[in-house]
């Protein structure tokens, strides 16, 4: 993993190119040159790989291998199928861009301070000594089939946020359909990987599922050909494997319900926690981002198209050196 501060470990020489995501301002970390992303607090992806990983080498050597002398060949076909489903999932999770949306640039940032302050100085002259009273507006208003939100301005992004779009405090980056951040998997989860966080869980709920039914068979068949005490001492990786499988279905079983829910309801977590389309606050409160149906709601998050990424993460900038210092900054950035 690289760094994405400018003066940490990227120092490009007086009118150099370098690439985009060297330069960018929000704490994200990127990979294999700007090819992939994740969040800073990438650690707790390894710890979860790694839980991965030991468990299904632990089932894939011992239970695998009697179950399909004892029963079937297919009991490892279907095991290494869900496996190899839910190491891809968690990877395209965590190294997804989650729907990042760019900084304003210096021209954007202009031209909103200055529709701001020709607002404000509509709004709020002062006409005892003749100044204007400048106060940034923090909303603007949409419509979206009927229902009008409210787009908040954020000032670290110098940028009034998308609706859904939330600002992330620990990548420092606004995120389209902003979800929630995830620590287990090391990234945001939003617009773009939100897809590949719900397979994850529930592919993981089913091997979970799959791995303690095996577990229990393997136990059972054992005990049938000897007593019970020698059956479990034949059997303790099943043991083992069967407490971490139970221990998964309390984190990561709740999860894939509580975000089946939240698919069939076309909502984010973030919009569940605040309430923003519950009937309780507002009277014929309606979702503007339902499809119509359970249905048609669940086929649109996973089946539906995959968003393209807004940053451009692999092309290149012009970094000017600031007059009198010695350092490079984003100011003067020329893009390319």
């Amino acid at each position: 993993m690289e760094s994405t501060r400018v003066h940490s470990t990227v120092k490009p020489m007086e009118g150099q190119l370098i690439r985009k995501w060297k330069v960018y301002p929000g704490r994200s970390k990127f990979c294999w040159n700007g090819r992939f992303m994740c969040a800073p607090d990438y650690s707790g992806f390894f710890c979860c790989l790694a839980l991965v990983v030991v468990t299904g080498a632990l089932f894939f050597a011992r239970d695998c291998e009697y179950l399909a002398r004892e029963v079937t060949p297919a009991i490892p076909v279907i095991g290494g199928l869900l496996f190899i489903f839910i190491l891809g999932t968690l990877c395209r999770t965590t190294l997804t861009d989650p729907g990042v949306i760019p900084r304003a640039t210096p021209e954007e940032v202009l031209d909103i301070e200055k529709q701001m302050t020709e607002q404000n100085q509509n709004s709020s002259q002062d006409a005892a000594n003749g100044t204007y009273v400048y106060q940034a507006p923090r909303y603007k208003e949409v419509e979206i089939k009927g229902r009008k939100l409210k787009l908040t301005f954020c000032h670290t992004c110098q940028m009034f946020r998308p609706p859904r779009a939330s600002h992330c405090s620990r990548c420092n980056n606004c995120v389209e359909r902003f979800d929630h951040h995830c620590p287990m998997v090391g990234n945001c989860i939003g617009k773009r990987n939100y897809r590949y966080f719900y397979l994850f869980v529930t592919s993981t709920t089913i091997m979970c599922l799959y791995v303690l039914a095996c577990n229990v068979a393997v136990i059972v068949l054992r005990s049938l050909k000897t007593n019970v005490g020698d059956a479990f001492k034949e059997s303790i990786a099943s043991v083992i494997e069967g407490v971490v499988c139970i221990g998964s279905l309390t984190s990561v079983g709740g999860l894939a319900c509580y975000h089946s829910y939240l698919v069939a309801m076309e909502m984010t977590t973030n919009e569940d926690i605040k309430g923003s389309h519950s009937s309780k606050r507002i009277k014929d409160n309606i979702n503007p981002f339902s499809h119509g149906s359970c249905f048609k709601n669940c086929c649109f998050i996973i089946c539906g198209p995959q968003h393209p990424s807004l940053m451009d993460r692999r092309g290149f900038t012009y970094v000017q050196e600031t007059p009198g210092t010695n350092q490079h900054t984003n100011d003067g950035i020329q893009h390319v």
